[in-house]
């Protein structure tokens, strides 16, 4: 995580020494040699085009303190009649301004684990916690997958950066997983239309107020079509009042008394 460019728009195959019809799963019962592991290259669906896996806080409300990420270890090669056993690392790099703290951005997960007789595929659980003040810095720990004599690093895809004499590098994708937090809160569509009318000027602090004081659903509050503008024009006039009966006064992110638009003061 040290590195300096990463280029995420292009992921290259890369083979350790072993031929390519072991990475395709309808031929994993005629390949024949060693057998690895990595980890898969989609999540929730869609192909991965980094070893980066971001956990977005914005959307959750602010009641929801810890999320469950799942990550899945494939196996390259042949199922077996017995167990396999194999184990993680949790890491973050020294000096990183972004590091994540154990017990505070996550839960140390177990880091022993086993592929089942008979299984392609086991799934990792990892515990991430929403620290107080994730909207002033994202917080990242890896992910290492351990290779040993039955279960060896043999497929990858590499990923190309631009190391520190800005020369190209292609390093192993997938033989790591980097969980980054972060609280992003984006502005919905409908803001343009409605949101400074009834709400003011915009700001992440503010969106979440309104989510929490008016109960209502992060995810649907971004969401068109979902909160119709009569209910949006309510939430203003409430928030409106709520605002003037707090004290001390709450504040914005530039400092000042957060107020609400136009329409929600008069």
């Amino acid at each position: 995580m040290n590195i300096k460019t990463i280029i995420p728009a292009i992921v290259l195959p890369l083979l350790l020494g072993v031929s390519t019809t072991g990475c395709n799963e309808d031929t994993l019962d005629t390949y024949e040699g060693e057998n690895g592991i990595y980890f898969d290259t989609t999540y929730n669906g869609a192909e991965m085009m980094s070893d980066t896996i971001k956990v977005h806080w914005g959307l959750e409300n602010s009641n929801v303190t810890s999320q469950k990420v799942t990550l899945k270890v494939k196996l390259f090669g042949n199922t077996a009649p017995v167990d396999r056993k194999f184990s993680i690392t949790v890491e973050t790099d020294e000096g990183d301004d972004l590091a994540a703290a154990e017990g505070v951005d996550y839960v140390m997960p177990v880091t022993e684990y086993v592929l089942p007789a008979g299984k392609a595929e086991v799934p990792i659980e990892f515990e991430v916690l929403r620290r107080p003040n994730l909207k002033d810095s994202p917080r990242r720990v890896r992910i290492n997958l351990v290779e040993n004599d039955e279960l060896k690093f043999l497929y990858t895809r590499g990923l190309p950066y631009i190391d520190e004499n800005e020369e190209t590098q292609v390093r192993p994708a997938d033989f790591q997983r980097v969980i980054l937090m972060e609280e992003t809160f984006p502005i919905p569509v409908w803001w343009v239309i409605y949101g400074e009318l009834y709400f003011g000027d915009w700001s992440a602090t503010k969106a979440a107020l309104i989510c929490d004081v008016m109960n209502i659903n992060r995810k649907e509050w971004v969401e068109v079509n979902v909160l119709t503008e009569g209910y949006l024009k309510y939430c203003g006039k409430y928030m409106h009042r709520y605002l003037q009966e707090q004290d001390p006064k709450i504040l914005d992110e530039d400092g000042e008394p957060m107020v609400m638009g136009p329409v929600s003061i008069n």
